[in-house]
């Protein structure tokens, strides 16, 4: 499998659409834009509890779809 396998960017892309808004705008936030946890928390207005949980969703989700 490479990188740009087609198959299993239809997986991940399916268990991204799967993730709740805010799981979603946490994760894209950390792996896309380099944000810290921190940093999240500050813009988005949550908890770093909040952020923290909602990487966890997004993480699982992913591994268990994907």
């Amino acid at each position: 499998m490479t990188d740009h396998d087609p198959e299993q960017l239809a997986k991940t892309a399916a268990a991204l659409r799967k993730l709740s808004p805010e799981a979603l705008q946490v994760f894209l936030c950390n792996r896309v834009e380099g944000m810290t946890y921190v940093e999240i928390a500050r813009q988005e207005g949550m908890t770093l509890e909040q952020v923290q949980q909602h990487m966890l969703e997004a993480i699982r989700t992913i591994v268990n779809d994907a």
